[in-house]
């Protein structure tokens, strides 16, 4: 049997985020919806010595949550008795305990513990950086947006927004005394934007809004700011002209009025118009540190998930600059978001990128399909998959295409051909005759851009794992969820792990682990390795953790999360299987930006069984027949899967 080969890896935690929660105060004696069906083993009985300890939240940690939030820990017996700022708490047979309480308005939860006559009391104060008070705040400004350098064509408006009280007028007045109304936006709120994302049974909207967004557009005047953005002062520079470095702003401020109440607050921005005879050319640099296979990762705005991923070397026309990123122009209208640090900006009179495309040619190897598309230079590109279907979309490009060469004839390939969709936009759709595997992308050395199809593995229908590759990534540490009796979830990722690993080489697969014990690696270097081993599957195992705010008696479960189309098969065959095997509550699969379901080379998926919070499933997740429960659902998941894929 060959060596598994072992790295070691960190990978962020599971929950992000905070969340508002739900109005109203939820009795913390309410057991966790859906584990009154959970097939989970009753929790021991501990009788130690009577101690509290908190979890979570740690001592003078900042609260993002306005209204109710939990708090756990163990008091270190099951025949204590707690309450937390005079609720009853109720503690689980091994002391552990979990509530969903109001925010302390004065930032300190009480603790008391009682076991027969010993009572112990413990005080845990935290920051409410989310709490509302009572009454009616005052008016106030809590942020504007955007910030800091901002560069648009000349001609083109910025859009301007505040976050701050509701209900009042608010406008924003450049140096010159020229006043621009922002209108309130009554029908959008984003006090907890990501906590929705945790909640299966959202929390209901509170009776009143505390703050609103106001958002106007507001026509750029080169005389209100200094052009000293990080693209004007690369565009300048390549033009000789000096940077405005020490050229005194005139900024405008934001203004917001409720009732009898005015505040302002003065704009932080720096605005550059860019001259559109003047064409600002930029390259993606990796950094000195970067690994051979670094990608930048553009986005569609400056937040959100990453939706493009590029190579060093691809060109861009630079048409704006925002909250650190550029804005680089694809074809058409068609835009995308590049961090700041990722471009070198190119000499003055640099052409914008484009050109011709005039041959198109595959080349079969053993184990993939490269589609070579000789580039003019090298320009953007997006991939897309669709079951048997794969295109790229080269931007910036024009076909004059006449003969289109698949090269021999290959029986993974049934139909491909090229369109020219939009303007400056090439394409190639390859139509195979099996599911889409896996790919890569990058730029060869005489500036070709490779769209390398993978191949799938040939799997015997009767022992589907046989000689297969899975990469099995142990998720954390560092980071990772806590529960209340100290378990981190990198000991119970590892646990269930290791078990997978014995059970998939018991199959006949062969297993990559990104680790095996408790050391950390950066987390880029884990799906880098599964694909430096060419494994044909990457399987991410965590479990749970809520952001501030969520009830976690109403929204616990089961949940698996994976990137490309191609990996959604195999998350619903994992959820379906850890579902049956522990019986949670089905929480769904998800598509989530998260760097290990990214790679684009094999199906990758990440597994979230249950939460570490609740006592429940901590007490579980300490079971060695609950970790083979797991790793064999995985199992079964990954026969499944493979299975279908057999010819």
């Amino acid at each position: 049997m060959k060596n598994v080969l072992t790295i070691f890896a960190i990978l962020t935690a599971g929950a992000c985020a905070s969340s508002a929660p739900p109005a109203g105060t939820p009795s913390p004696a309410t057991a966790p919806a859906g584990t009154e069906r959970a097939t989970l083993p009753p929790i021991p009985a501990v009788d130690g010595p009577l101690r509290i300890r908190v979890a979570y939240p740690d001592s003078n940690a900042a609260i993002a949550a306005r209204d109710s939030n939990f708090i756990f820990g163990s008091v270190g017996t099951g025949r204590a008795t707690l309450t937390i700022n005079g609720a009853a708490v109720p503690v689980a047979p091994n002391g552990a305990f979990l509530a969903f309480l109001p925010v302390p308005s004065n930032g300190v939860y009480r603790l008391q513990a009682t076991k027969d006559a010993q009572t112990e009391q413990m005080q845990r104060p935290v920051r409410v950086t989310g709490a509302g008070g009572g009454g009616v705040a005052r008016t106030r400004i809590v942020s504007m947006t955007p910030a800091g350098a901002l560069a648009v064509p000349q001609g083109a408006g910025i859009e301007l927004s505040l976050r701050g009280t509701a209900g009042g007028r608010a406008a924003f007045v450049t140096p010159g005394g020229s006043r621009f109304p922002l209108v309130e936006n009554r029908n959008y709120t984003d006090d907890s934007p990501a906590g929705a994302d945790f909640q299966t049974q959202p929390a209901a909207t509170t009776a009143t809004r505390e703050l609103a967004t106001y958002s106007g557009t507001v026509p750029v005047s080169t005389s209100w700011f200094a052009p000293d953005t990080t693209v004007a002062r690369g565009a300048l520079r390549a033009r000789g002209v000096r940077s405005p470095s020490d050229t005194i702003r005139r900024n405008g401020y934001f203004e917001l009025i409720v009732g009898a109440d005015t505040v302002r607050s003065n704009a932080r921005l720096n605005v550059t118009a860019i001259d559109a005879s003047y064409p600002i050319v930029g390259i993606v640099q990796a950094p000195s540190s970067a690994g051979a296979e670094w990608r930048t990762r553009g986005r569609i705005d400056t937040s959100g998930p990453f939706h493009y991923f590029w190579p060093s070397g691809t060109r861009f026309q630079i048409i704006g600059e925002r909250d650190g990123f550029y804005q680089v122009r694809l074809a058409g209208n068609r835009s995308a978001y590049v961090p700041v640090g990722d471009m070198r900006l190119q000499p003055a009179g640099t052409p914008t990128p484009g050109g011709g495309i005039a041959s198109v040619r595959f080349i079969a190897q053993r184990d993939y399909i490269d589609l070579r598309i000789p580039l003019p230079e090298l320009l953007p590109f997006q991939v897309t998959v669709d079951a048997h279907t794969i295109s790229i979309d080269v931007f910036g490009a024009i076909s004059k295409v006449d003969f289109f060469q698949y090269g021999t004839l290959d029986p993974l390939i049934d139909r491909a051909a090229w369109s020219q969709p939009a303007d400056s936009v090439y394409r190639v759709t390859v139509n195979l005759t099996r599911d889409v595997w896996g790919y890569d992308t990058f730029f060869d050395a005489a500036g070709g851009l490779i769209l390398r199809i993978r191949r799938p593995p040939m799997i015997d229908v009767h022992n589907p794992l046989r000689g297969i590759l899975v990469a099995v990534d142990p998720g954390h540490p560092p980071g990772g969820a806590i529960g209340p009796t100290g378990l981190t979830e990198a000991e119970a990722n590892l646990s269930i792990s290791l078990k997978l690993r014995e059970l998939l080489l018991a199959a006949g697969a062969r297993v990559l682990m990104t680790r095996t014990d408790a050391s950390p690696v950066e987390l880029g270097a884990r799906p880098q390795m599964a694909a430096d081993s060419n494994a044909h599957i990457l399987v991410s195992v965590h479990n749970n953790a809520f952001p501030d705010g969520v009830n976690p008696f109403r929204n616990n479960g089961t949940s698996v999360y994976y990137f490309h189309p191609q990996s959604v098969r195999l998350a619903r065959l994992m959820q379906a299987e850890i579902l049956a095997a522990l019986g949670l509550r089905d929480i769904g699969i998800g598509r989530a930006d998260l760097a290990l379901v990214r790679a684009t080379w094999m199906p990758a998926v990440l597994t979230e069984t249950s939460f570490l919070m609740i006592p429940e499933q901590e007490a579980a997740l300490r079971n060695p027949a609950v970790h083979e429960r797991v790793a064999r659902a995985h199992l079964r998941a990954l026969e499944i899967f493979l299975k279908e894929r057999a010819r």
